[in-house]
């Protein structure tokens, strides 16, 4: 990380706590939004703090978000106001000698900025571009979208002009006088994986799973 990637003091995507595990570059914040599917949408609304989670996808330059146009969430969103997107996965659980120590590998991300809703027929491009973000394979085994669906849904563009990234990786930093202790140490792995699929109660007989959707 060079040193002119790092934001100044005083601004809000600069990483304060663990500083050495911070990234600012687009490729690493692409890569942890793109290994996501919810996000967690923080705003003030009526004085008081809120956080909420809400499916996410990156599409090029921008973090989408979608829901229901009904819901506060949304609406707050659609207004414009000032929203910070936060993202996490834990890749392991890091097993130190000392509860002190012990930690999490992690890949986490934090976007700042405004939302903008998409109308039009991009809207309908861009809900199946975040429908196939989020269901792989998924495309060519939709119906069309209705009107009313397209009206009750809304899609909002975050920039990813503000935003930085932190990750852990590797084995626990324990204390050097606890090295020789009899305890163990080291990672345990976490992943999240697909099991197989469970066909609906009300699926036609003889309907069968789709190929395409078999590659995620």
């Amino acid at each position: 990380m060079s040193a002119e990637s790092i934001p100044p003091k005083g601004d809000k995507r600069r990483v304060r706590q663990s500083a050495n595990r911070a990234a600012y570059d687009r490729d690493t914040l692409y890569a942890v939004l793109d290994a996501c599917s919810i996000g967690h949408v923080a705003f003030v609304h009526e004085g008081w703090p809120q956080s909420i989670p809400t499916a996410i996808a990156r599409i090029d330059d921008g973090l989408w978000l979608h829901g229901s146009r009904s819901s506060r969430l949304y609406q707050v969103l659609a207004a414009g106001e000032r929203v910070a997107v936060s993202v996490c996965l834990v890749d392991a659980l890091v097993k130190a000698r000392s509860a002190f120590h012990c930690s999490m590998n992690y890949r986490s991300a934090v976007v700042f900025g405004c939302g903008t809703p998409v109308s039009g027929d991009r809207k309908r491009t861009i809900l199946d571009r975040f429908t196939e973000q989020l269901i792989p394979g998924s495309a060519s085994d939709l119906r069309e979208h209705l009107d009313k669906e397209l009206k009750a849904t809304e899609l909002i563009r975050v920039p990813l002009d503000e935003a930085s990234c932190k990750i852990r990786t590797g084995d626990p930093v324990d204390d050097d006088e606890d090295l020789d202790l009899p305890y163990w140490a080291g990672q345990i792995p976490l992943t999240t994986t697909t099991l197989e699929p469970i066909p609906s109660a009300n699926l036609p007989s003889g309907m069968t799973f789709p190929d395409t959707l078999r590659g995620r």
